[in-house]
């Protein structure tokens, strides 16, 4: 019994040193991570829905790559911390805050952009603003932070 139990501890302690051993500390990341800031001005809406996305194209042309609502709950001192995990490698056109006219059945034009990384109102250069800049997480570069911008609410109006 004493022999069975020695070599029971022994096994046991070859395959902790084992695993440990072969741990890998450089591990290739295979998604990455966006997060900022975002600073609200004005009144929140008294209806409709305030989310903030990432986008595949700008000006958007259908679903964003990855959205997530927003209330006035979530606000300290009118900021709003975001972060968006296990985003894929890949340059995307924007980060945007938007409202959901709730009046608008149209998904053409039913999304109000509030503000958007890098942008300035009305959030494209052809008429007058800027548009927002594009964010490319990579392999190289996959942890994207103080990615910080502000949103207008008074811009969510029909």
């Amino acid at each position: 019994m004493k022999i069975i139990k020695n070599n029971l501890i022994i096994s046991l302690a070859l395959v902790m040193i084992v695993t440990t051993a072969c741990e890998d500390k450089d591990a290739t990341p295979e998604s990455g991570t966006i997060s900022g800031m975002v600073t609200f001005t004005g009144t929140w809406p008294n209806a409709g829905t305030v989310s903030i996305s990432i986008q595949n194209a700008w000006p958007p042309t259908g679903a964003p790559y990855a959205s997530m609502v927003i209330t006035s709950t979530d606000l300290s001192s009118e900021q709003y911390g975001y972060t968006f995990e296990i985003v894929a490698f890949a340059t995307y056109a924007a980060i945007t805050v938007s409202w959901l006219d709730p009046d608008d059945s149209n998904p053409a034009t039913n999304q109000h952009t509030l503000g958007a990384f890098g942008g300035m109102y009305p959030f494209f250069t052809q008429y007058g603003g800027t548009d927002p800049t594009a964010v490319t997480v990579s392999v190289t570069d996959y942890s994207k932070a103080g990615l910080d911008f502000s949103a207008d609410l008074s811009l969510a109006t029909p």
